[in-house]
This record gives C-alpha cells, structure tokens and sequence, in this order.
C-alpha cells in the first residue's frame, strides 16, 4: 500500500504535459460562457411567473412576523396537514427583497440565483478538466437544469449540489476529511430538501474511496486498462473518517430550527407525488432531459472509447447521478449537475490536451462577466412588470367585488397568486399539494377533468366563484348547471352562478 507520505503521480500523460492549448481554446469557451450568463441574465425583465414564487414570498413574510417555523396553514382553510417551513432561509430571502423593492427585486434575486447555479457548474468542471471541456459541459449541464432554474429556493439546492460534488472528488483524490461539509449540509438543510441528494452524494464517494483503496489496479486481461491512482489508497481509518463526514453532514440537519420536523416534508411530499406533473417519470420531449441523457451516456462511452475502467469513486458518482435522473423529472436537473464533473473530466482526458490549472486571469474574466450579467439583470428587472405575468390580472375588479371569505374554487397554478393578490378570498387549491393531503389531490383532479363524482368533490367546498383554465372541462359543466362567464384573461375563465343559485 502506498504511504501518504509517498503518493505515486501516475496522471495520464496529457494531464502532465507542457504543451499548452491554443488560446482560442482557452479562452474562447469561458467568453461563450459569459456570453451564456449574459443571455440567461435578460429574463430578469420579464418578470414574475412561476406559480411558486408568490407563496414563497408570502412564505418568508409570514415567519418573519410570526416566527413559526411549522404548525397551521395561515393562507388557506382547506390544507389538511401542518405547514413546514423547510425552505425558509431563502424564503426570508425573498421575503426581504420584496420588501426593498417588490417583485421586480425577487425577479433580480432570482436571475442572481441562476447565474449563481451557471458560475458554480462552470467552477466545478474547470476543477477537473481544462477550459474546453469545462466549458463545453457546464453549459450543456445549465440546459440540463433548464426546468429546474425557476425562482425558487431550489436554486441554492443546484449551488450547494455543485460545492459539496466538488469537494467530494477532492476527497477521493487526497483522503482529508473536509468537515466543513458538515456545515454546508446544515446550511442546505435550511434551504431546501435537496440535502438528502449531497448526502447520496458523500456516500457513494466515501464507498468508492474504500473500494478504490481494497481493489488492486492492474492492467486487465481484456486489454482495457484501469484509471491511475492520482494519491494514496485509503486505509481503513481514512474510510472511517470520511464516513464520519457523511454520518455527521446527515445528522446535523436535525439540529435546524425545525428540528425533527424537517423530515416530515418527505412523507407528505411521497404522499401526493403521483398526482404532481413534477414529480412523474422523465419523458424525452423535454430537451432537459435529453440533454441531461446526451451528459450521462457521454461518461461510459468515453470512458470505453479510451479502453480504461473508472475509479470506483467515479463509477458510483455516475450511479447515483442515473438514480437521481430516472426518478422524477424534477430530479433530472440534480442528475445534470451530478454527471458534469464526470463528463467533463471524460471529455477532457479523451480531447488529449494539457489541462492547464485556472489562473488568476481566467478568475477575472469569469468573475467580471459574472458582475456585468448582475448588473445587466438588475437594470432589466427594475425597469420590468411590477406586478405578476401570466396571470387574469385584468380579472381583479371582479374578484374584488366578492365579498370577503368568498370560496373561490381555482387551478391550482392561480392559487399563490390569489394568496398573494386576492387574501380576502378563500381560494381551494395551490402549488404546495403536499399540505392538501393525497385526497384532496384526488379531488382537484376529479373536479378540474370532470370525472365520475366530480359533482360532490365540488359542492362540498361551497364555492361561489371558480377561476380556471379556459379549455378545462369543468367550464362546460358548470356552465351546464347554470353557472355564468364573468370574464376572461390570460387563458383562464372566471365563472359565478346564476343569481339566486
């Protein structure tokens, strides 16, 4: 076994040579990059439209004044399970940028999230391989997050996803326990549920690392010849301590301000994932997803083009990233970040070329663009909507003509913005359907389709007032018990019954 006082240097050839890259091949794909944080930065000005953003506002409002991290829902009357604030960090976040400047600082505030998820895939391949590949991969990876880059505290999940990869695979190179990682993981666990995916994450390395450190490396029979060691092999107390990372990153998410109950957001989400577009199986007409795909069969195809077989580390990495990426598809962009570093890292080796370390230059370049697209994005914002896109706004005299406590029964994409725009009103369904419970779940989609009995899901809710899309089936039959149009806009219908029903 070698001592780690002693680490033999067997990198590939190219990693060690002299030969430096053309500077068109240096510097040209960081200038593509920028150019892609500038692009991505004008969204800025369109404004607000996600259906999540208003509630998370909402969200952070509400702790800010109550200091309630869990307990009733305050926004509607027809949750049925306890709300836990468990992406309240960045939901405080918002919640102060809306108060400094309304929505067009939440639209800065996410644009700035985005370019925070651009800049730290781009850091996290060049940490592996030279500025082609890293740059190649990190943009394609950015299209692999695409769905995911809405504004919503998830964006710091993708952040903190590409830290802790990053320091994962220095670990599996140099055997030091980064215990910060500790840290990160109590940070994270205040941010978002993504945590569990760094978890996944430290583990798979941590069992590579001591597989890696039991399994000779030989030249194989077959002809393919395995990945150099680039340090010591690990030895049983090395395992030990980085499984000690993982234990104690895992553990320290119960020391939030939730305590226990931050656990309780994954039985509740499981609960109703099969009724959540989000969370179905990943289908291939979303480029996401087969960009994403392109990224993940790029690592075994190089890996075989070169005839070598990767480090354990490396190969239980790519497992995981394939897990994460056949779940769900509002996993297929963790799957993206997961698989950069590896592809990257493929690609650079299977190019052939000098992977000059990053310099000082590369920094600037990279962090000046990064500062410019901000500012481009904060100009863009203050001069955009005030107010939320994509909704009925021109619905609003009727809405507020019903009187307060009225029941509006509603699309679930409308109901953070009648919580945000309406409060008056009782609204009967939103984005957070982990909180309405699975039958109620059952019920919106009875009532949206029309399906058998769909009537008593509807009557019972009392509702005075319905606001969907145009095209549901639910308006013809409402229309067909008398109900009447009151206006439309956006695509959505508002309807009331006739007088006297």
């Amino acid at each position: 076994m070698t001592s780690h006082s002693a680490p033999v240097d067997a990198r590939p050839a190219q990693e060690t040579s002299s030969t430096p890259a053309p500077a068109v091949l240096r510097w040209g794909p960081l200038v593509a990059f920028v150019l892609l944080l500038l692009a991505l930065a004008r969204h800025a000005g369109s404004g607000i439209s996600d259906p999540d953003t208003l509630w998370h506002v909402l969200a952070g409002e509400h702790l800010w004044r109550t200091h309630d991290f869990a307990g009733p829902d305050p926004y509607s009357t027809f949750t049925t399970q306890p709300w836990v604030l468990n992406q309240w960090l960045p939901e405080l976040a918002m919640a102060w940028a809306h108060h400094l400047g309304g929505l067009p600082a939440v639209a800065w505030l996410a644009s700035a999230g985005q370019l925070a998820v651009c800049a730290s895939l781009l850091a996290l391949c060049r940490g592996v391989a030279g500025p082609l590949a890293a740059a190649l991969v990190a943009g394609a990876a950015v299209l692999g997050t695409a769905d995911s880059l809405s504004p919503r505290p998830q964006l710091v999940g993708f952040v903190l996803l590409a830290v802790v990869i990053g320091a994962w695979l220095r670990t599996a190179r140099d055997l030091r326990p980064r215990w910060w990682l500790v840290a990160v993981t109590w940070l994270w666990a205040c941010c978002h549920g993504t945590w569990v995916v760094g978890v996944t994450v430290g583990a798979a390395v941590v069992l590579g690392v001591a597989l890696d450190g039991r399994s000779p490396r030989p030249a194989r029979d077959d002809g393919r010849r395995q990945e150099p060691s680039r340090g010591p092999r690990a030895t049983r107390g090395d395992v030990v301590r980085l499984a000690g990372v993982v234990v104690a990153s895992a553990a320290a998410t119960a020391l939030t301000p939730l305590g226990l109950r931050l656990y309780e957001s994954f039985a509740t989400v499981r609960a109703v994932s099969p009724y959540i577009l989000e969370w179905r199986r990943p289908t291939l007409d979303s480029p996401s997803v087969l960009v994403t795909l392109a990224l993940v069969l790029l690592v075994p195809l190089l890996w075989a083009a070169r005839r070598t077989l990767p480090r354990w580390s490396e190969g239980l990495l790519w497992l995981v990233a394939v897990a994460w990426g056949v779940s769900s598809m509002r996993t297929v962009g963790l799957c993206a970040v997961i698989v950069a570093p590896l592809a990257a890292r493929a690609l650079d080796r299977a190019l052939g070329r000098a992977r000059v370390q990053g310099t000082a230059a590369e920094r600037v370049l990279v962090g000046a663009g990064l500062v410019l697209a901000l500012g481009l994005a904060g100009l863009l914002a203050s001069t955009g909507p005030e107010q939320p896109q994509g909704v009925p706004s021109r619905l609003d005299a009727s809405l507020s003509a019903l009187a307060p406590g009225t029941v509006v029964w509603n699309t679930d994409l409308l109901g953070g913005w009648l919580m945000y725009a309406h409060p008056e009103l009782r609204h009967t369904a939103d984005t957070r359907a982990e909180i309405y419970g699975p039958a109620r779940a059952r019920a919106y989609l009875r009532v949206l389709s029309t399906e058998p009995g769909w009537e008593q899901d509807f009557d019972q809710y009392g509702a005075r007032a319905a606001l969907v899309e145009r095209d549901a089936p639910l308006v013809a039959a409402l229309e067909a018990r008398g109900w009447g149009t009151r206006g439309t806009d956006a695509g959505y219908v508002l309807l009331e019954p006739a007088t006297g029903r």
